[in-house]
């Protein structure tokens, strides 16, 4: 049967600090399965949504970084740097998105996490081209490489270390997570509403059912101002049924960047918690503005 989507859709985070604690203090330490942190920001990230994003409306600022903080069971585990760019591939002018996952260096003598997330994206229709996912685990490697053919409404997913290949239906559009989480950027959510989306994730269509709540203040300790962020709890259904193991809660500022700026995931035995530390690229609101004096990113 299935694994739990939430969980999973949030595990580019979760499945990363897991790993790193398991591989630093044995199995033990956390009695459980599944790639839980390696995907975390991807719905946490961002949850909007516009049916007409072209190159002069971008939601987001082309040369944005973003700098998140990961702990387990309050425990520094690793961290993620998600940035935007334009590249030329293959002749051709593409947004590259992505996002890179990695484990501390105090972690990485006990055992090394290296997580790429890419999606290469049309920057008229903002609709992904390709999407990359590399993860470098301990002993672990995943090369999965999707492309999409947007004329036929197919996705050819190549799993580069099994050698396994698969051709499934896509709708019109069809986004990856990484993709979907920059695209959410584009609107506005209220309080005390549903919003119904649907996200390809781990070769198949899911449709995301986002559950918004209140409005509450989140202190970012890098930053002198608190911030206004709307809560969110969202669910996953696969052929209709859903899929409700563990509780993943989100917060998402209120300002016109629409960040993830909190990120909790109750899973057994612990508790995984994401955390924007810094924004850098172009820009002068208080993102850029506003940073307290002397911060430096704990990152690197």
């Amino acid at each position: 049967m299935e694994k739990n989507f939430v969980l999973r859709f949030f595990s580019v985070w979760v499945g990363t600090a897991r790993r790193a604690v398991r591989g630093a203090f044995g199995e033990r330490a956390l009695p459980f399965r599944g790639t839980y942190l390696s995907t975390i920001l991807l719905i946490a990230l961002w949850i909007f949504f516009s049916m007409d994003v072209s190159a002069a409306t971008l939601p987001f600022p082309l040369g944005e970084e973003l700098m998140y903080s990961i702990t387990w069971n309050g425990i520094p585990v690793a961290w993620s740097k998600a940035t935007t760019q334009m590249e030329t591939v293959d002749g051709r002018e593409l947004i590259a998105l992505r996002l890179r996952t990695r484990t501390y260096s105090f972690f990485d003598t006990f055992y090394r996490v290296d997580d790429v997330h890419e999606s290469l994206v049309d920057p008229q229709t903002f609709l992904p081209v390709r999407y990359t996912k590399n993860l470098q685990e301990g002993r672990y490697r995943c090369h999965e490489i999707t492309t999409f053919d947007r004329a036929a409404k197919k996705a050819h997913y190549v799993h580069q270390v099994k050698k396994k290949e698969k051709i499934y239906d896509i709708d019109a559009d069809t986004r990856d997570l990484l993709s979907f989480m920059y695209f959410m950027r584009s609107e506005t959510l209220e309080e005390g509403g549903v919003t119904n989306y649907r996200v390809m994730a781990d070769e198949k269509i899911y449709d995301l059912i986002v559950n918004t709540f209140e409005v509450k203040q989140i202190d970012l300790p890098h930053y002198k101002r608190k911030v206004s962020s709307l809560e969110m709890v969202p669910e996953a259904m696969f052929d209709g049924l859903f899929v409700r193991k563990g509780k993943a809660t989100v917060w998402v500022s209120r300002d016109p960047r629409r960040l993830l700026t909190f990120s909790k995931v109750r899973v057994p035995f612990g508790r995984v918690r994401i955390k924007l530390h810094e924004v850098n690229g172009p820009g002068d609101d208080f993102w850029i503005t506003e940073k307290k004096d002397g911060d430096e990113e704990e990152s690197k």
